[in-house]
């Protein structure tokens, strides 16, 4: 009863997702600062098309953060609701 409440399984995916989206941003980012890092050690530009996260990581996230803030818990509904009424 709890959980269908508290809308647990959308909850608990909503920040899967955004924990996952959160990772592959910052894997991505470290990847391209290493890049720059070798870059300049070396002196000759570095491929980085190998990265396994796609420049799309930023917008995954985005996506992820949008819905993650647009959650809507039922309980919080029903007190919003409950505090309408003097009773």
């Amino acid at each position: 009863m709890a959980n269908s409440i508290l809308n647990a399984s959308e909850t608990e995916a909503a920040v899967a997702a955004l924990i996952d989206a959160s990772r592959a941003v910052g894997h991505h980012g470290g990847y391209l600062e290493c890049a720059q890092h070798v870059e300049e050690a070396f002196g000759q530009e570095f491929d980085v098309s190998h990265c396994s996260v796609t420049d799309q990581a930023d917008a995954t996230l985005a996506r992820a953060k949008r819905v993650y803030d647009h959650l809507s818990l039922t309980m919080m509904d029903l007190v919003t609701e409950a505090l309408k009424h003097d009773d």
